[in-house]
């Protein structure tokens, strides 16, 4: 997967630069800026003597510094692989260190269990400097070229992080999502969508402040901010309990709404669905996925459809094709579909429902 994903990448983008562009204070209503962080605030962590030593005293340091992060819970996740999301995967699906909203810390992470359908940002761990897939170019434009490593051991850690937002991207819905690689010394935050990633420039994370910054505009930043699909919300109990009938589900299965215009723009329906089960593919591209739902306005079982497309002016968004289709060929089309497009920023992949 980290040959696949190699092409997809854009950076080293300078952590100052990335901070502005994704999580800027202008886009924070009353935004603290971040007055706690002093030097040397992880000595016991880079103090490990291996990899896997250094994962308690890093969540023990980030946990005790609330006041960067408050609302933020950091569980040592790497030796306990999420078995209840991930059961499509042919590999363990396994962060060292999963970052969960308090509010809504599921029971599998208190036991320091990963539930990558909860995780907020991931992050990876690695000890020796040649397992890292990214480097600061000397000199010269930065393209993937110039800032890729593609030995076997980067291209392993490429791909490993990349299955880790499959599964989280896989199992939410989201419209981007962050996570944060650490090599020893050095972190770099990676903003992943449908499009690809941006990778930041390497951040001293123990004597620099950068790292603490993020997570302390991440944790003030609204939903959508951090990537959270606002469309896309939990269905109510009722709601659950009529679509998990209808569907044919466990009493257990956790059910999702969303609001579909219809294509004439005239009404819209209130559809229920299964939580989506996330599966072992890129996450780039259109990513569509596809189940029975709960129409709870007309009571009756439809089928449900997300997907990407590409926003560029010669690309027929599907919900238009379908109004051309109904005008000119199929005028009963309007009976069975609904469609609508939620834009986001200009040539990026846009959401898709019908």
């Amino acid at each position: 997967m980290g040959k696949e994903m190699k092409g997809y990448l854009v950076g080293p983008m300078p952590v100052e630069q990335f901070l502005k562009e994704f999580l800027s204070p202008s886009a924070i209503p009353d935004h603290e800026p971040l007055t706690s962080f002093s030097d040397g605030a992880f000595e016991s962590t880079l103090s490990a003597l291996q990899e896997t030593k250094a994962y308690e005293p890093f969540v023990m340091q980030i946990n005790t510094m609330s006041s960067f992060a408050p609302g933020l819970s950091f569980i040592d996740t790497h030796n306990h692989p999420d078995t209840t999301n991930c059961k499509l995967f042919t590999f363990q699906i396994k962060p060292d260190i999963c970052v969960y909203a308090d509010g809504a810390l599921p029971p599998r992470a208190r036991q320091s269990s990963c539930d990558i359908s909860a995780a907020e940002v991931i992050i990876e761990f690695k000890w020796d400097p040649h397992h890292t897939p990214f480097y600061t170019p000397a000199s010269g434009p930065s393209t993937t070229a110039h800032f890729i490593s593609e030995t076997d051991k980067a291209m392993d850690t490429l791909g490993q992080i990349t299955s880790y937002t499959t599964a989280q991207l896989g199992a939410q819905y989201h419209t981007h999502a962050f996570s944060i690689l650490i090599v020893y010394d050095q972190a770099h935050i990676i903003r992943w969508d449908r499009e690809g990633a941006t990778v930041s420039s390497a951040i001293n994370y123990n004597e620099e402040p950068h790292l603490a910054d993020f997570f302390h505009r991440y944790v003030q930043a609204s939903p959508a901010l951090r990537g959270v699909d606002t469309s896309v919300t939990l269905a109510s109990a009722e709601e659950s309990r009529l679509a998990r009938l209808q569907l044919g589900l466990s009493a257990t299965r956790c059910m999702l709404k969303v609001a579909v215009p219809d294509i004439d723009n005239t009404g819209s329906v209130t559809l229920v669905f299964p939580a989506p089960s996330p599966v072992g593919q890129s996450p780039i591209g259109r990513c569509t996925r596809a189940c029975p739902a709960y129409d709870i306005d007309n009571d009756r079982v439809v089928m449900f459809k997300d997907s990407w497309w590409v926003a560029i002016a010669d690309v027929l968004p599907e919900g238009e094709t379908y109004k051309i289709l109904k005008k000119t060929m199929f005028p009963t089309l309007h009976r069975a579909l609904h469609v609508t497009t939620y834009p986001l920023s200009l040539n990026k992949p846009r959401r898709l429902t019908s």
